[in-house]
């Protein structure tokens, strides 16, 4: 058991290995002052109890924890292994106003089922690179994202077109065109030349005449 917790001790970042320490050192002082209050005539302190206690669990949960950070935001990892026991699955959430994803920040996608800080905020980007979502299918394209999960939030978003940051053709710049997820670097070439040849581009209607783009 010792070499264990030495072993994951050493395999901890020097911060963490820190923390574990000095609630190590406490535990002990706490217990060391334990025995000499006891010594002493009188009553024990208020509280002290519980320290060693609090102490101890937490402890207990760094030995069967990933780090330290896993067990200051998540409270189930405070509970000891008998106390442990598997949680059963309650019912989806579902809200009753739906989310905007054009208009809100990673955050505000956080109530989302399936939906953690690395997706949301994978989806915000892809977002900025868009200008904004059209359709929800969209969300498939998100790196990563599993399509169960976008179906499992379908109902549950919404998209405001209308805050879409448009690109405007005729006068954006080539890098601007090409940080576009849904253009590459021969079609950006293609519609710039195009649009240098023309003297500009008045509708996207022309480009898809004269096969600027697909």
């Amino acid at each position: 058991m010792i070499k264990k917790l030495l072993r994951e001790l050493y395999l901890l970042p020097t911060g963490e290995q820190r923390a574990m320490i000095l609630i190590s050192l406490l535990l002990i002082l706490s217990l060391a002052g334990r025995l000499v209050v006891q010594m002493l005539p009188g009553r024990e302190p208020a509280g002290m109890e519980d320290f060693a206690r609090e102490a101890g669990m937490v402890l207990a949960a760094l030995s069967v924890s990933d780090s330290l950070e896993q067990v200051q935001t998540n409270p189930e990892h405070m509970r000891t292994r008998t106390e442990h026991a598997p949680l059963k699955p309650g019912p989806p959430y579902i809200r009753d106003v739906p989310i905007d994803i054009n208009r809100t920040d990673s955050i505000g996608l956080l109530p989302l089922p399936g939906i953690g800080p690395v997706y949301a905020g994978r989806i915000i980007k892809y977002r900025n690179l868009l200008g904004g979502f059209v359709q929800v299918d969209q969300l498939n394209e998100v790196y990563g994202l599993p399509a169960s999960t976008v179906e499992l939030i379908r109902e549950q978003i919404h998209i405001d077109t209308l805050a879409i940051r448009k690109i405007f053709p005729d006068s954006a710049t080539f890098r601007e065109l090409l940080r576009h997820p849904y253009l590459d670097m021969e079609e950006v070439k293609a519609l710039v030349q195009y649009r240098d040849f023309r003297g500009g581009i008045h509708s996207m209607e022309e480009l898809y005449k004269d096969r600027v783009l697909p």
